[in-house]
């Protein structure tokens, strides 16, 4: 047998319901320089789509990614959302509540996103509600050192002004409010009632949502070239988005059996 079919049978004999949970973009989407260009393989997105519907699972995506630029990318009925790394849990159907920032709160973030728009044109700029994420993969591809700078700057300016600093590969995100994939994973399995989770990423930022899903099911890392440090001895390890979609496809195929 080899490692990923035994992955899928180690699945297969969670308890269910089972909370399948994922990050989307270097997990079930291929990385891209222009985070806006990204995109979820069609056949993956059969996977999910079929998954959402199966019996005794739930389906979670749980990204870094804002609402809007997650639908985007996926159409999916009847699934859990936890966008913008954790800052807002969405059940099935639900809508995004209007969200308000005290004075301090958006004088900091406006001039983050001064300082960003002067300093950083040439990276990547995400704009979300709370939240300003500086995307250096481009620059580091041609500039590695000018990347680096990019996100001391970064670090340094979002300290400066009280934002917390969340570090991810070729990422700095200065945030109002501190978010937790691990703490939006937790309510999406209390929430959905699931007795068991499987959590699947690739990045820092997915660490703690790993390992408390190693904690009441399994914990996967998708390890590449930019980071493969897995969060603990504990995490499963995959090599790549062709082994998740493998044992997503694995899974489903054991689920209607």
């Amino acid at each position: 047998m080899s490692r990923l079919d035994a992955l899928v049978e180690r699945l297969l004999r969670l308890e269910r319901p089972l909370l399948v949970a994922l990050d989307v973009d270097g997990t079930i989407s291929p990385i891209a320089r222009d985070p806006d260009k990204a995109e979820i393989p069609s056949e993956t997105l059969a996977i999910l789509a079929a998954l959402s519907q199966a019996p005794g699972t739930e389906l979670a995506l749980v990204t870094g990614r804002d609402l809007h630029s997650l639908r985007r990318m996926e159409r999916l009925e009847g699934i859990w959302r936890a966008v913008e790394h954790g800052g807002v849990v969405l059940g099935p159907n639900e809508e995004v509540r209007e969200r308000s920032l005290s004075e301090p709160q958006r004088s900091a973030l406006e001039r983050f996103k001064e300082w960003a728009d002067a300093h950083a044109h040439d990276a990547f700029i995400e704009y979300k509600p709370q939240a300003i994420a500086v995307h250096v993969r481009a620059i580091a591809m041609h500039d590695p050192e000018r990347a680096e700078r990019l996100m001391d700057e970064a670090d340094t300016l979002a300290q400066r002004l009280g934002l917390h600093v969340r570090r991810g590969k070729a990422l700095r995100e200065a945030e109002v409010v501190p978010n937790d994939k691990g703490r939006a994973l937790q309510e999406i399995l209390e929430r959905s009632r699931a007795r068991s989770v499987l959590f699947m990423g690739d990045d820092l930022t997915d660490f703690p949502a790993i390992e408390l899903a190693a904690e009441h099911g399994v914990g996967v890392f998708v390890q590449s070239p930019e980071q493969r440090g897995a969060p603990s001895r504990s995490a499963v390890v995959l090599d790549g988005l062709d082994e998740v979609v493998a044992v997503l496809r694995g899974l489903l195929e054991g689920i209607r059996d």
